[in-house]
């Protein structure tokens, strides 16, 4: 199964911001075609940091609003993190 770095290389998004620290490497989902921006899942995102930070779900979420979401109008080519309809 081929890592995420690898698919970012085979697809040719070099250029494309992805988060490190967290990783949230399970929450990426994919690219936008047209922007060639990584895409995250939202709700996966909480999830990693439930599961790898041992956040409860609302610290999760604060911190990602904090931390991850209020950046991201400030980064060149950033990833774009979606919300699924239920």
């Amino acid at each position: 199964m081929e890592t995420i770095k690898e698919k970012i290389i085979e697809y040719e998004l070099e250029d494309s911001i992805i988060f490190e620290n967290p990783s949230y490497e399970t929450a990426i989902i994919g690219y936008d075609v047209i922007s060639n921006r990584i895409i995250y899942d939202y709700d996966k995102m909480i999830d990693y940091l439930v599961e790898h930070d041992n956040m409860t779900q609302d610290d999760a979420i604060d911190f990602i609003s904090y931390n991850t979401l209020r950046a991201l109008p400030y980064i060149k080519n950033g990833p774009i993190i979606i919300g699924l309809f239920e």
